[in-house]
């Protein structure tokens, strides 16, 4: 983030956004399993959170995204989303957020999902 949060800073939309999942939401862990990918997306939430309170005086957006599960090579053909609705889904969410979204976890669909 340090590489490019002047930018972001300088940008109109003042937003930075990453692919995360719900894998690494703690609260949301119903299941168990998947240590290594739910620890690598529980990190990548946490500095989310952290950039968001440090990013906040500056007036950028922080938040990671949760994409769905998708059909993709990752996913499999079982997987409940199609890549065009995932992607459609998360750019509306993205074009609507606002500072008071910052540091908040969201999916593909604008829900709310708790850390």
């Amino acid at each position: 983030a340090e590489a490019f949060v002047d930018h972001v800073a300088s940008s109109e939309q003042k937003k930075l956004v990453t692919v995360s999942s719900i894998m690494g939401s703690i609260g949301a862990n119903s299941y168990g399993g998947y240590y290594v990918y739910r620890s690598s997306k529980t990190a990548v939430n946490s500095l989310m959170k952290c950039l968001a309170i440090d990013l906040a005086s500056r007036g950028i957006s922080v938040l990671p995204l949760h994409p769905g599960w998708v059909r993709t090579d990752m996913g499999g053909a079982d997987a409940d989303v199609d890549v065009e609705t995932s992607v459609s889904g998360l750019r509306e969410v993205i074009a609507g957020v606002t500072m008071s979204d910052s540091g908040r976890f969201f999916d593909y669909l604008g829900a709310e999902i708790p850390w």
